[in-house]
């Protein structure tokens, strides 16, 4: 299982740099587009372009983001409730995450098929084909999916650790 972790690991830092590959590209896009339009030039592309890269990086980041703890969390509400009940609802949060990842996956998964069968394309000036935008989701969920599993096996194992240890006392 361990061998999971750090591919999982891997592929999420891998699309870390990606994604923030994709976000500076839109950071420099973007500010093309502003000083184009300052000089009286008018913009084609770039708007476009621009948001399909951001939509592309923030699927893509999902990984890294929940490996790094920057997902939304309950702190609240886990921070007023006991460890053990503050565990079980961190591990029931951490499922339903999962299973949410695994859904957008699977429905990004048949809209980017459905979208690469049929050409369809965005319906701004450049009229750039969608599937390579749609085939983020899966690619961001799926693997945020298996995020989730690491997280949940390394609670798993942390859980067994403290028994152990009580056990033992």
């Amino acid at each position: 299982m361990h061998y999971l972790d750090r591919w999982v690991g891997r592929a999420s830092v891998f699309l870390a740099a990606l994604s923030a590959t994709l976000l500076l590209s839109a950071t420099v896009i973007i500010t093309w587009m502003v000083f184009k339009r300052s000089i009286g030039l008018q913009n084609s592309w770039e708007l476009e372009t621009a948001i399909e890269l951001m939509i592309a990086a923030i699927f893509l980041g999902s990984p890294y983001t929940l490996a790094t703890g920057g997902h939304v969390k309950m702190d609240l509400l886990e921070s007023i409730v006991p460890g053990r009940v503050q565990r079980k609802l961190s591990l029931l949060a951490k499922l339903a995450g999962c299973g949410i990842c695994v859904y957008l996956g699977w429905e990004g998964l048949g809209m980017a098929v459905h979208a690469f069968a049929t050409g369809e394309r965005t319906l701004g000036v450049w009229q750039a084909l969608v599937w390579p935008k749609y085939a983020t989701i899966p690619v961001g969920m799926f693997l945020t999916a298996l995020q989730y599993l690491v997280e949940i096996r390394k609670d798993l194992a942390g859980n067994a650790d403290r028994n152990n240890q009580r056990g033992g006392a």
